[in-house]
């Protein structure tokens, strides 16, 4: 899995949200129906596919805080946008007389919301992280520790201090 997922879950949003701007009441043709419920579905797969890479990378190798904001918010992006896309698509497959792909892309599409519902929390709760401001300095202790540096305070941490350290020895 890669960050390429995050491109096509912007370029899913976006068509999403385009083609959901049609005014309320507008009877669909099947074709553009069908075209709708695919690419919802598709944008829930490739959104909780790139929720998976980013929570597993995240774990592994981290991320620099713009670029893990820039992926959350682009996900974040595609929940909404499938979750409000459903009930959009569900009502316009009613007017519509769906077709039987459409109601079974619908059906595979209900499957994924629940796993939408529950990665969306998480998404912005990473995201909040990932955007707050930093801590202010702390003048007082930043003055303190200039000048034991400056009276030769400190300590070097070599691997053999580091090793000790991870066996919870003293230091």
């Amino acid at each position: 899995m890669t960050a390429l997922l995050i491109e096509p879950t912007r370029d899913l949003t976006t068509r999403l949200g385009e083609e959901l701007k049609r005014p309320k009441g507008e009877i669909l043709e099947r074709r553009i129906l069908r075209n709708l419920v695919w690419g919802a579905n598709a944008l829930a797969v490739i959104t909780l596919s790139a929720w998976a890479w980013v929570c597993e990378t995240l774990e592994e190798e981290g991320f620099e805080g713009r670029e893990l904001a820039g992926y959350c918010q682009v996900l974040l992006d595609g929940i909404d946008g499938t979750l409000a896309g459903y009930e959009r698509l569900l009502a316009w497959a009613e007017e519509s007389s769906r077709t039987p792909e459409a109601a079974r892309l619908l059906q595979s599409l209900e499957t994924r919301l629940p796993a939408l519902r529950e990665a969306r929390p998480k998404v912005a709760a990473v995201l909040a992280l990932a955007t707050r401001p930093p801590r202010p300095v702390d003048e007082a202790t930043l003055a303190e520790s200039r000048a034991a540096l400056d009276r030769g305070e400190f300590v070097t941490v070599d691997d053999e201090s580091l090793a000790r350290l991870r066996a919870g020895e003293d230091f």
